[in-house]
């Protein structure tokens, strides 16, 4: 397998390390070949960065010029699929980072194998297949990207599927049906009754409610509150490596 990684920052010694442990992870891991690119700062990087050109970056938070969140907005809204994996000296930015969907958050100075860690989550992503899940749309049915979900409600005798793009899909199937696909996906949630959320969409929790990147807002059960919170933390602890939620 091959791969296009970036590394910006405008700390040459922290881009170093960063190659270091990358040619490290390749010599340890079989059949991987990274390509690495390095830019000094984040407004070169974005001037040169094009859709499907880079498979992952490694982005410093603070950077002189255009910082690391900043960057990643503007990558967000070119390239939906790129990894990005936020490194910073501190835990934070990481809510200001959930707007672009990051795929980890190293905390500087960060292990080999917390870094590897993120390394074998991001082959693991290129390289498999996408689930998908078949639903029926009154006499037809279509297929949709189970990470291409951000969440389902149950709606009478039917279902609605809110898609990560802002698209509504209104299914025949039981919100059951939803279940039994979606819960056994470590990011999906069921944070209330006849409620599923992708964990990948959320950007915040405020009282008794789960803040969704499109503005959404689902309640929590009351009863199920501390396990819909102990689900969450975990989930995005592992996810983003930082305390997310106190």
């Amino acid at each position: 397998m091959e791969l296009n990684i970036a590394v910006v920052d405008d700390n040459a010694a922290s881009i170093s390390e960063v190659i270091s442990m990358m040619r490290r992870f390749m010599h340890e891991v079989e059949n991987i070949t990274i390509n690495i690119s390095k830019f000094g700062n984040g407004e070169k990087f974005f001037k040169d960065f094009s859709k499907n050109a880079f498979h992952a970056v490694f982005l410093d938070i603070c950077m002189d010029d255009m910082n690391g969140i900043e960057l990643s907005r503007h990558l967000r809204s070119v390239d939906k699929n790129i990894a990005i994996i936020f490194m910073s000296t501190t835990t934070e930015f990481v809510f200001q980072t959930f707007q672009a969907t990051p795929f980890g958050y190293l905390v500087k100075p960060f292990s080999f194998e917390q870094f590897a860690e993120i390394m074998d989550k991001t082959v693991k992503f290129f390289s498999e297949n996408k689930k998908n899940i078949s639903i029926r749309i009154s006499r037809m049915e279509i297929t949709l990207e189970l990470e291409n979900i951000c969440s389902v409600t149950a709606n009478g005798h039917s279902t609605e599927i809110k898609t990560v793009s802002g698209n509504i899909i209104k299914s025949v199937d039981t919100y059951k049906y939803f279940q039994s696909h979606l819960l056994c996906e470590d990011y999906f949630l069921e944070c209330n009754r006849g409620i599923l959320v992708n964990m990948n969409c959320i950007v915040n929790v405020r009282e008794n409610n789960i803040i969704m990147k499109d503005g959404a807002s689902f309640p929590i059960k009351l009863r199920s509150k501390k396990d819909v919170m102990t689900k969450l933390t975990k989930y995005l602890s592992k996810t983003l490596k930082g305390e997310m939620f106190t």
